[in-house]
């Protein structure tokens, strides 16, 4: 009996062991989910969210994801319980929506992630002072406040608005830009300087990395801690001293008071108020959670350093060398389980096959800009000045002489009423609805994408038709172009040729020329070989069997191609516009990043009614040139 009563306390004290000892191991997370992260789209916040994340999965047990965005969408969502934590709400320029959220209880501020970002508008510093080393003089040594910029206009030309420089604005939809331009307009500078509004903030790091990595002015509203400011060295321009009483009177009447330098901002985490009554442990460990500037800097300086590196490697390396710091958020317990021994993940492809392409691209591309991006900017140049030339021309002409036009193609190519009396009406909502010059930028931009697109697919085309060989070849290139994600064409295009119309005009080039290629190798082949023997017969050249013969009834798919490369170019317009390419897609990205829900709509029916108009004319000649092509019955 003694015996029994042993072995029975002995493998009630083991199992008690176990279980305790697997309950330290394994960790029960508080939510029978993952807990939800916006990933908003700069460096800082994804360091902050990947560490973040590392802890609750190692310390807490739990899963976690990320849904990527913008500011506004994702503290609607916060408000809306669709994400649960944002690691990075800049609280004094934090946009409306946040404190609407706030006032109403459905986000609640967790505290500060650090309390000293910095922002303001800055230049290269060897625009002041030359940088020796590069061979740069001074071009601007007179430079060092805003009210300064007046007299270096032409220093920071716009190539778009060549009697004007160029002021690289905050992201367009953020709080920043909407303060920036209204510095622009108390310092006097607006008559001197276009207002540039970037459409992501990738776009406008691109354009500050490309203007230093050749030497070239630039004049740029950051912030930090980011990568850009600690891998450049950019120089902040003086501005009044910011005093917050001033500050508050200047945002809310900027034509009667005057502008001042942007506060430091004290960025808070933000959450979801039933998030932190679901689970007030994990909220407790992001209550904690504080960092500084300088420490999210030495972060992003790890992965600039480490061109391989991701958030989150950036995130293990602060874990590792900072654990002084991250330790005080959590219980000794819990920074055992996120510091404790773990399974190393087995790579199911060979970690010495793999190779470090990405490295080898980002460098040949470095290489590549600095050696040529002056080449590639005298292109651009002529490419651009063609253009703004016919945006010119465009806008110059009376609307309604526009829309007589487009309804005389129309009944051209149909012989009808109908069509030119519909597409009429379609471009008049356009100006009703206060759109029309935004829509012939688009249409100035398209026009020339077309041009190029058919200058370029018809002889290729042609040449893919007659030749099997290169057809061969060219089939998978124009597979990879017509597949790739559009914005992997925006990045060297940013880097070659900066912001603006002419990467735009590349990307969509690229996009849009595929499908023309395509329907004429496949229109030139359809074409019936015997009717090409007889006219061989009768002495035809092969030059003039191609005009007279093979083009003329090929026609139909040749069209059918023009109209799906302009579908495609007018669909690259949204894209477009997050590199500063101005426009429609401008509108409706205004409208994504501000949640102006009207404004977007707008702005999408309009791009729909420009599409009609283009697609339904082209339709209507590809129909027209059939009708011709067929032989007479």
């Amino acid at each position: 009996m003694f015996i029994r009563a042993l072995l029975a306390l002995t493998g009630y004290l083991f199992l008690a062991m176990t279980s305790a000892h697997a309950a330290a191991k394994d960790p029960v997370c508080e939510l029978d989910r993952p807990v939800m992260f916006g990933g908003l789209d700069w460096d800082s916040n994804a360091f902050h969210t990947e560490l973040a994340r590392l802890i609750l999965e190692r310390g807490y047990g739990c899963q976690t994801d990320v849904l990527p965005g913008t500011t506004l969408p994702l503290i609607t969502g916060l408000g809306r319980g669709d994400i649960d934590v944002l690691m990075e709400i800049w609280r004094d320029t934090a946009p409306e929506a946040w404190h609407e959220a706030v006032t109403a209880g459905t986000v609640v501020s967790l505290g500060t992630n650090y309390p000293d970002a910095v922002q303001g508008w800055y230049v290269p510093r060897y625009v002041i002072e030359g940088d020796e080393a590069r061979g740069i003089k001074p071009m601007a040594p007179g430079l060092h406040r805003v009210e300064d910029l007046k007299r270096y206009a032409k220093l920071f030309r716009d190539p778009e608005e060549p009697n004007k420089g160029r002021f690289y604005n905050c992201i367009l939809g953020w709080s920043c830009e909407t303060q920036s331009t209204a510095k622009l307009k108390a310092y006097g500078l607006a008559p001197y300087y276009t207002n540039f509004r970037p459409g992501t903030g990738a776009a406008l790091a691109a354009a500050i990395s490309s203007a230093y990595e050749r030497g070239q002015p630039i004049l740029t509203y950051y912030w930090g801690p980011t990568w850009v400011l600690g891998a450049y060295d950019l120089v902040k321009l003086e501005e009044p001293a910011y005093r917050k009483k001033a500050w508050d009177a200047f945002i809310a009447d900027p034509e009667h008071n005057p502008p001042m330098a942007f506060p430091t901002v004290r960025v808070i985490i933000g959450a979801n108020t039933d998030f932190v009554a679901q689970a007030p442990e994990i909220a407790a460990f992001l209550h904690a959670y504080e960092t500084t500037g300088k420490m999210v800097s030495e972060a992003l300086a790890y992965l600039r350093s480490n061109p391989q590196a991701t958030a989150r490697d950036a995130a293990l390396h602060f874990i590792k060398t900072r654990p002084d710091v991250w330790k005080k958020w959590v219980s000794p317990e819990i920074a055992a389980r996120v510091t404790g021994e773990r399974e190393a993940d087995v790579p199911n492809f060979p970690v010495t096959l793999e190779l470090p392409v990405e490295a080898w691209v980002n460098d040949g591309m470095k290489r590549f800009v600095a050696d040529y991006g002056d080449g590639f900017e005298t292109v651009g140049g002529w490419l651009l000045s063609l253009i703004v030339a016919l945006e010119s021309g465009l806008t110059a002409l009376p609307w309604w002489l526009i829309i007589l036009a487009v309804a005389a193609a129309a009944f051209h190519a149909t012989r009808r009423l109908v069509l030119p009396l519909s597409l009429s009406a379609l471009l008049f909502l356009i100006g009703a609805v206060g759109l029309w010059d935004m829509a012939l930028q688009t249409l100035a931009l398209m026009i020339i994408c077309v041009i190029f697109s058919v200058l370029i697919g018809l002889p290729m085309g042609i040449a893919m038709a007659t030749h099997d060989r290169l057809r061969m070849v060219m089939r998978p290139v124009l597979d990879a172009m017509q597949t790739l994600p559009s914005f992997v064409y925006l990045i060297p295009a940013l880097m070659l040729f900066g912001l603006g119309k002419v990467p735009a005009f590349f990307a969509t080039l690229i996009y849009a020329t595929p499908p023309l290629i395509r329907l004429v190798d496949l229109g030139l082949r359809s074409v019936e070989a015997q009717i090409v023997e007889v006219a061989a017969d009768l002495g035809a050249t092969p030059w003039r069997q191609l005009l007279d013969i093979r083009l003329p009834l090929a026609l139909p798919s040749i069209m059918a191609g023009i109209n799906q490369t302009t579908m495609m170019a007018l669909s690259m317009v949204v894209i477009a516009s997050m590199i500063g390419a101005r426009g429609l897609g401008e509108e409706v990205l205004l409208g994504i990043q501000r949640l102006d829900i009207g404004r977007g709509l707008v702005a999408g029916v309009a791009i729909v009614a420009l599409a009609i108009v283009f697609d339904r004319i082209t339709q209507a000649y590809a129909r027209t040139d059939t009708d011709k092509a067929l032989p007479p019955r």
